[in-house]
């Protein structure tokens, strides 16, 4: 989430026209969220149930506070932002994560607080997972739409298409919590309407995009630049909302079929693949002469394929399928080291020269001048 805050802090204010963000809301932020992750990470190296509970409460709470926190900047910039919504390459969608803030981390707090009521717990990770596919989808349209600006889809059907998958998306989270509600790991009616609500949005999220006319772009003559990381992102929803729709629940898996494959692959992919992509905007470095990270990449890819392997070992009824799952380890792993390497060597050790105002997006202070 600092990350995702981050991005915000850097271009929605040179996007949108406007100064949401105080310093001193940035600050309490960081501190909030940090102390929350703090805390959580104490909370894994108690010895007691009970102690684990009330570490996890404390840290809960203040990630979900520094999540309220960004309720107040992301109100001021819906109501003061300059750019008109027929005319932004994102449209709506790219106000609406930050209305969002404050009923996502209320709504969380409250599932924590409130887990002794059957179905709270669900109801509460399914909002979060939900949440995280809201911003992906953004990312990536942001991505092609506006960084790239390829045109892929008309600014004016945005809010119809986001308005389709927030539908699907409440859908998944009714039943997840009645699914909750009802304890079982029978296919019931509740269950199977909450895998299949959960691949509807994954693969919506997929369609709406528009992912035929980005492939045709990326390949097309030689291709188009682009970042390869979030175009991977792309193609793995479809791949995740097949898994999520095919699986069966079991006390055997790990998680719950869809929510892994899609934050170890495509939520994780887009937001790394943004940060990164912004992070060269800032160093100036022309987009024709940037590296895929195919260490990066391959270590997700062989994930993907880790988590789709281990599941289909479980719906067959392998109990001991521990092959996969040390491949799935020992890949994030992977990644996760080649990403922190390389963002230390970019970040605190190079040389280039870093600018304030990011590549590109200069061009809506531009625009703001000759108004």
């Amino acid at each position: 989430m600092c990350l995702i805050a981050g991005i915000g802090f850097d271009i929605l204010p040179l996007i949108h026209g406007t100064t949401p963000f105080h310093e001193n809301a940035m600050r309490q932020f960081l501190i909030t969220n940090l102390a929350g992750q703090g805390v959580l990470a104490i909370s894994t190296f108690m010895n007691t149930e009970q102690k684990i509970l009330e570490f996890a409460t404390v840290g809960i709470s203040f990630l979900c506070l520094s999540i309220l926190l960004l309720g107040g900047p992301g109100r001021r910039m819906f109501k003061e932002s300059k750019r008109r919504k027929e005319e932004d390459e994102v449209g709506i969608a790219s106000l609406i994560p930050g209305v969002a803030f404050p009923f996502f981390g209320a709504t969380i707090l409250a599932c924590w607080l409130y887990r002794d009521i059957a179905g709270m717990l669900e109801l509460g990770r399914s909002i979060m997972i939900m949440f995280f596919l809201l911003l992906t989808v953004v990312i990536i349209i942001s991505h092609f739409n506006r960084r790239l600006n390829w045109e892929v889809i008309a600014p004016q059907q945005i809010g119809l298409r986001i308005g389709v998958l927030l539908l699907l998306m409440g859908l998944h989270i009714l039943f997840v919590f009645l699914a909750g509600r009802e304890a079982t790991t029978d296919d019931t009616l509740i269950v199977d309407v909450r895998r299949a609500a959960l691949g509807l949005a994954l693969i919506w999220g997929f369609l709406l995009c528009n992912p035929l006319r980005i492939t045709r772009m990326a390949f097309q003559n030689g291709g188009m630049a682009h970042s390869r990381p979030i175009f991977a992102a792309l193609w793995m929803l479809p791949f995740c909302g097949f898994h999520a729709y095919s699986s069966d629940p079991s006390l055997l898996n790990p998680a719950v079929p869809g929510y892994a494959s899609f934050l170890g692959t495509s939520g994780l992919l887009s937001i790394w693949g943004y940060a990164w992509y912004l992070h060269e905007d800032h160093l100036h470095i022309s987009i024709h002469k940037r590296k895929a990270n195919l260490p990066f990449l391959t270590s997700f890819i062989v994930c993907f394929l880790a988590i789709q392997m281990l599941y289909w070992d479980l719906r067959n009824g392998n109990e001991n399928s521990f092959f996969y799952q040390r491949i799935w380890a020992a890949a994030t792993l992977c990644g996760t080291m080649v990403l922190a390497f390389n963002f230390v060597r970019i970040t605190l050790f190079s040389l280039e020269a870093w600018h304030k105002i990011p590549m590109f997006y200069g061009r809506y202070i531009q625009e703001k001048s000759l108004e």
